[in-house]
C-alpha cells in the first residue's frame, strides 16, 4: 500500500524574493549565462518580474550552491513573512537569541527572525555561511509554506522516491509533499539526490513552480478523488475560468 501523508494547502501570497546581492533596475540586463540551462526560461521570468537578481547585472551564476543565509532570506522574503501577524511573539526577541552563529546586524538576520517566529524547522545551530542540501532547501520551503498558508489538510498520494534511504526522515515529508503538488521534479531514475546541495537554478525553478502553484490557488477549485489501492484520496484540483 502506497503510503499518504496530510498536507496542507497553501495560500499564501508571494510578493517578492532574493537569492542576495544588489538589486538591479526595473528593466535589468537579461542573464547571459543561462544558456543550455535547466528552467532558463523560469529563471529568466522571474527576472523579469524583479524576483531574484543575480551575482552581477548579467550573471545568474546558475550553478553555484545556495547557502544557509541565502535560502532563509530567500523564502523569508518571498513568502512575505514580514507581514504575517505573529500575535503571540516576544517583541524583545532578536535572530541571535535563536541562532547563536546568526549576528544581529547581518543582511539576513531579521529572515531567520521572522522564520523562526512562525515555527520553520530551521536549527537552532545552523551556519549561515554553510551550503544547503537540496532536501534541506526544501524542508525549510514546504515547512514555511505549511504554516504561512494555516489551511485545512487532505490526503494526497505520495509518489516513490528511488532513493528514499537518503533522506532524513525529519525532512522526507516536505519533499514528497513537494513532488506531489508538482513544485519539485525527480529525476528519469525517480531519484531527488537528497544530500546535493542546491544550486541557484534548482532553487530558483522551485520557486518558481511554487508560485504558479499558488497563484492557482487563488482561483476555485474543485476537489478530484482518486482511488488507488482500495483507499480513496483527494487532491485539489483549480477551475479553469
Amino acid at each position: 500500500m502506497k503510503k499518504k501523508f496530510a498536507a496542507s494547502l497553501m495560500s499564501v501570497s508571494i510578493l517578492t524574493a532574493s537569492l542576495g546581492g544588489s538589486i538591479f533596475a526595473a528593466a535589468p540586463t537579461a542573464f547571459k549565462d543561462l544558456k543550455n540551462v535547466a528552467g532558463q526560461e523560469k529563471i529568466q521570468s522571474l527576472q523579469e518580474q524583479g524576483i531574484i537578481k543575480g551575482v552581477s547585472a548579467s550573471s545568474f551564476a546558475p550553478n553555484a550552491p545556495v547557502t544557509q543565509a541565502q535560502a532563509v532570506q530567500f523564502i523569508s522574503t518571498g513568502l512575505d513573512l514580514a507581514s504575517l501577524d505573529i500575535s503571540d511573539m516576544d517583541p524583545n526577541e532578536t535572530a541571535n537569541d535563536l541562532f547563536p552563529a546568526v549576528k544581529n546586524d547581518a543582511w539576513y538576520a531579521d529572515a531567520f527572525l521572522k522564520a523562526a517566529q512562525i515555527g520553520a524547522s530551521i536549527p537552532a545551530d545552523v551556519d549561515p555561511s554553510a551550503k544547503i542540501t537540496r532536501e534541506a532547501y526544501v524542508d525549510y520551503l514546504m515547512d514555511t509554506l505549511k504554516i504561512a498558508g494555516n489551511l485545512p489538510m487532505i490526503n494526497i498520494l505520495v509518489p516513490e522516491i528511488a532513493d528514499e534511504s537518503d533522506f532524513d526522515i525529519s525532512s522526507l515529508g516536505s519533499t514528497q509533499l513537494a513532488i506531489a503538488l508538482d513544485i519539485v521534479q525527480l529525476d528519469a531514475d525517480k531519484k531527488f539526490h537528497p544530500q546535493e546541495e542546491i544550486t541557484r537554478a534548482e532553487a530558483a525553478v522551485m520557486l518558481y513552480n511554487a508560485i504558479g502553484y499558488m497563484n492557482q490557488l487563488k482561483q476555485p477549485i474543485t476537489i478530484q478523488p482518486i482511488e488507488e489501492d482500495g483507499e480513496m484520496h483527494i487532491l485539489p484540483i483549480p477551475v479553469e475560468k
